[in-house]
């Protein structure tokens, strides 16, 4: 029996760099495809090939999908600030790049198509918890273009491949292509490396994965046939207030001080439930918020990231280096 054959959009990115080997360690054939914006850093070992190609560029990698089982697709400009940066460049790349993806899957005879899209879907829905059939309320145009993404493949279901689709909480954690520009990540580098750190508002809700989490989930949607079409992807236990997220890293790094800003420069305010992925798949990751705040904190003092503000770890200092090399449309 074949392994089975997986190509992974954006596979050298956050979540990507995490993903690629954890399935080819469980046997898959993976395909890596990146544009390598971000990195070029691939982890060369058995079991997966790097293709170098644009999302944007069907021809790229189009003749890649033959003989493919599953694309898991996250390519995608991630983050709100650098999606308003380059608005153009982003809803070509997460919107139209999804819809040439799963056209070129459908005619390559794939099976299924795993797509990330996030919880910030559902922007400011206040404390009550919500779940895949709630309303979204996209609050920023990263968040409309998943929305966007998601209407297509749901509206072409039975049409071409499966899809999956997994809502992501915030992802938190440590990874091959590390970030710096996710609120656990960077408010734990800077209370570790600089002694202080700052909450803005506290009230809001958020929910919390850790990044190696979020991977095992795509690995427990793919080949199986599941109940739903859309999971949010996270655990009940890892939503949190903002504020109770402070405390957390300051009782990890009780020396650093930590500055708290009322007025909250994001508006979007959500506490999700992820109760169905657990019922159906069995998903109740182990891994939470407090490790990373360990895992980081330790990693930052070690000085394995004694330049944790760079651009290189930042997706929206990436796409003002980018834009300032060649100017895209806002």
């Amino acid at each position: 029996m074949r392994p089975p054959t997986v190509l992974v959009t954006g596979g050298q990115g956050y979540l990507g760099s995490v993903l690629a080997p954890l399935l080819a360690k469980h046997g898959a054939d993976v395909t890596v495809v990146d544009d390598e914006s971000i990195t070029r850093e691939r982890q060369e070992r058995p079991g997966i090939t790097y293709i170098t190609g644009d999302i944007r560029e069907p021809r790229d990698w189009a003749s890649r999908l033959t003989g493919i089982d599953a694309v898991v697709h996250l390519a995608a400009i991630v983050g709100d600030p650098a999606c308003d940066l380059a608005g153009d460049l982003a809803r070509d790349t997460n919107y139209l790049g999804t819809i040439r993806l799963a056209e070129a899957s459908k005619r390559a005879g794939v099976g299924q198509f795993v797509f990330a899209s996030t919880c910030s879907t559902y922007g400011a829905a206040g404390d009550a918890p919500v779940g895949v059939d709630s309303p979204v309320e996209p609050r920023s145009l990263y968040a409309e273009t998943k929305v966007f993404a998601e209407h297509y493949l749901l509206s072409h279901a039975g049409d071409g491949p499966r899809p999956s689709i997994l809502r992501f909480a915030t992802l938190h954690g440590l990874s091959p292509r590390m970030r710096f520009d996710l609120a656990v990540n960077t408010m734990t580098a800077r209370a570790a490396a600089d002694g202080r750190f700052m909450v803005h508002g506290g009230d809001q809700w958020r929910p919390f994965l850790h990044v190696r989490a979020a991977a095992e989930a795509v690995r427990m949607v793919l080949g199986t046939t599941v109940p739903s079409l859309v999971y949010n992807c996270g655990s009940n236990a890892e939503n949190y207030r903002i504020a109770t997220l402070g405390e957390l890293i300051h009782a990890e790094v009780p020396d650093a001080e930590v500055d708290v800003v009322e007025a909250a420069r994001d508006p979007r305010n959500y506490r999700v439930d992820f109760d169905p992925i657990e019922t159906d798949l069995g998903f109740a990751p182990r891994l939470r918020v407090l490790d990373s705040i360990r895992d980081i904190a330790a990693a930052v003092r070690s000085g394995r990231y004694a330049d944790h503000a760079s651009a290189r770890y930042n997706n929206y200092l990436l796409m003002v280096e980018r834009t300032a090399r060649q100017p895209v449309a806002r």
